[in-house]
């Protein structure tokens, strides 16, 4: 008998701080549109975000009219929020205990960040950015705890780091443990990556995965599509009007049907304009039934 992972997923509970949302757009499938992702909102409320996305982990989004009027196709990503910050230093906390000197496990340093109204950063993932300002690939680590500390004061201690650190509920920095931080028990040839003294990080959560939607703007629908397939019609055979009617039999579009003769050779076209000046009281009842 093997025992099987249990739990269940859960819908993520996030507020307007948890989350980013940007978006391109491209008038055509074929282009590729705007390089860079633009932030949707530029400052949401509480109160409107809770409009505009509801609550208790369903969220529906509501598509600014002003962003999403031209036609085309807009690609929109909700990911969670990012922090740019950089690494301070990475050393150990150390403590006294009877005289004696404890060190803690090896972590990184950075400027006291408030998140959510708080210092935690635990669950939060961090990537790395090499000298070149580029994303490393691929490479991440997860904070495992999250303490306010100060510079020890301590110089006498044997510090692996170019200086220690003690917790302080008042201190300016933030000291991050992060998993994986120690080598396997294979391989000791190489010593574990946690980051580097100046090196530029970004800080995101992990409260949902990041969901990407491409939406496309069009003039029609399949509901209008079949009016003119599907929908009552007229045909006025004294003024060739033909109009089209919506399921409440209210007009949708409307037409001059007509025929011209060819004026370099012999033959009749048939067409149909769209007319601009239409008396949208008028209802299909009306007109089948002559009341005007």
């Amino acid at each position: 008998m093997s025992l099987g992972v249990f739990g269940s997923k859960k819908l993520a509970d996030v507020t307007k701080d948890d989350l980013d949302i940007l978006y391109s757009y491209s008038s055509t499938q074929e282009q590729v549109g705007g390089l860079v992702l633009k932030p949707l909102f530029d400052n949401i409320s509480p109160a409107d975000f809770q409009k505009m996305f509801g609550a208790d982990g369903i969220y529906r989004m509501r598509l600014p009219a002003a962003i999403f009027k031209d036609l085309g196709y807009y690609t929109v990503l909700v990911k969670p929020k990012t922090f740019e910050t950089q690494i301070l230093d990475c050393s150990f906390i150390v403590s006294s205990v009877a005289n004696q000197v404890e060190v803690s496990r090896r972590g990184i340093v950075i400027p006291n960040l408030k998140i959510n109204g708080g210092n935690s950063l635990v669950g939060y993932q961090i990537e790395y950015f090499d000298a070149n300002g580029q994303k490393i690939r691929n490479f991440f680590k997860i904070v495992t705890s999250s303490d306010l500390v100060s510079p020890s004061t301590n110089t006498n201690t044997a510090n692996p780091g170019s200086k220690t650190y003690t917790l302080d509920p008042n201190g300016a920095f933030l000291f991050l443990t992060v998993t994986p931080d120690e080598g396997g028990s294979i391989s000791t040839t190489q010593g574990t990556n946690i980051g580097k003294q100046g090196q530029t990080i970004s800080i995101s959560n992990t409260f949902f995965d990041p969901v990407m939607v491409e939406v496309q703007m069009v003039d029609q629908n399949i509901k209008t599509l079949s009016y003119g397939i599907y929908g009552n019609s007229t045909r006025d055979l004294e003024t060739g009007i033909y109009t089209i009617f919506d399921e409440t039999g209210k007009i949708y579009k409307q037409y001059t049907l007509g025929q011209k003769k060819k004026l370099t050779s012999n033959g009749i076209v048939d067409f149909r304009q769209i007319r601009d000046n239409v008396n949208l009281n008028l209802t299909f009842n009306d007109i089948i039934n002559k009341t005007v």
